[in-house]
């Protein structure tokens, strides 16, 4: 596992609940992801472009989801897939394998 920094993290909530119609409710731990949020003078800054392409895709997901285009489980591998494109190396992004609750997949710069 990679060394991490010390810092603030960004959760980034995989559950599609309030972006599908088709999806009631998902489970809340280990359902995301952890990107690295940077801090001035007490708030976080740099993140909201994060936010709101993060916010489009699930909105996008969420509609495949409903047209049957993806299962929940190729939903969340392509909202996984996704986001660490976009994330590329600018964060450190944390999103667990589902393998074991402590085995991670970590991408971006260690």
């Amino acid at each position: 596992m990679p060394e991490r920094r010390g810092g603030c993290h960004r959760t980034l909530w995989f559950s599609l609940q309030y972006d599908s119609e088709t999806v009631e409710q998902r489970e809340t731990v280990g359902n995301g992801a952890l990107a690295t949020v940077r801090w001035y003078d007490g708030e976080p800054v740099g993140d909201g472009h994060l936010q709101g392409q993060f916010a489009a895709l699930k909105d996008v997901v969420g509609d495949m989801l409903d047209k049957g285009v993806f299962t929940p489980s190729t939903a969340r591998q392509y909202l996984k897939r996704k986001l660490a494109e976009r994330v590329g190396d600018r964060q450190e992004l944390l999103i667990p394998t589902g393998e074991s609750p402590l085995e991670t997949a970590s991408f971006g710069k260690p």
